[in-house]
């Protein structure tokens, strides 16, 4: 009952202080900079959010990155991911987000004038011309954060790969750093209200240049090993290395990963 109690009010305050933050920055956004919005969730939503959910975030695994814009490819385990990699990366970050997301009153708003790039995942075309504006903006010095397995994982483990985060990465010829986090699956379960206090653990692994591979599938499956990798090394599950890429009639996408 405390758990449930915990995530209404999680979930009342996150709407709450979404509208309060988003009016505070839509002047900034008007203007067409959209990096006032970005430092409030930042420094000061997401890490509310966080505190008030009981949850400890410990990045123990942080490599020197390259200057310019990267391509952040992570695990998915809860919507808490979201808030602890934009809390804790050392890049301010735009996210591949579903369609549908954009349509969301204030929710939807903040993240087009944040300047975040929707995908149609029900028109294949629409979805592809999608992923080119996200290959644009990285090329002009955007980071990216994607979830490639397009939904939260509910047993925890790795789950394939969809392709299009690396169909932007082939196309950008940014550097995609692998991200594993583990722990925020058992502070927020899938399909529950409710929030168990809990600490979050983030490793990163060192960047992986997609000029070195010959193609998108190639570069999955070498930043899938190293996601597990980095994912075992934090207590995480791991995955099966041998099922590295989502099958055709599993592509689609989640909340911030895309795929086509």
């Amino acid at each position: 009952m405390r758990a449930r109690i915990r995530g209404w009010l999680v979930l009342v305050y996150t709407a709450l202080s979404m509208v309060t933050f988003f009016l505070l920055s839509l002047p900034d956004t008007l203007l067409g900079r959209g990096q006032l919005a970005m430092w409030f969730a930042r420094f000061a939503w997401s890490r509310s959010i966080l505190r008030l959910a009981g949850a400890r975030v410990r990045v123990l695994r942080l490599p020197p990155l390259p200057d310019g814009p990267l391509i952040f490819a992570s695990n998915h385990e809860s919507a808490l991911d979201i808030l602890a990699l934009v809390a804790r990366l050392p890049r301010t970050v735009r996210f591949i987000a579903k369609l549908e997301l954009f349509k969301i009153p204030v929710f939807g708003w903040y993240m087009r004038l944040g300047g975040h790039v929707p995908v149609d995942r029900g028109n294949h075309a629409r979805a592809i011309e999608s992923l080119r504006q996200a290959g644009a903006a990285v090329r002009g010095g955007t980071s990216l954060i994607v979830f490639p397995e397009g939904t939260r994982s509910v047993d925890l483990r790795v789950h394939p790969f969809k392709k299009g985060p690396f169909v932007v990465a082939m196309e950008a010829g940014v550097p995609v750093v692998p991200v594993a986090i583990s722990g925020a699956g058992r502070i927020t379960p899938k399909r529950v209200i409710a929030v168990y206090p809990g600490e979050i653990r983030i490793a990163l692994g060192d960047p992986v240049d997609p000029r070195a591979f010959p193609n998108k599938t190639a570069l999955l499956v070498e930043v899938r090993r190293r996601v597990i990798e980095q994912h075992l090394a934090i207590g995480g599950a791991g995955g099966d290395p041998r099922d590295a890429v989502a099958a055709p009639g599993r592509e689609g996408t989640s909340a911030t990963g895309a795929a086509v």
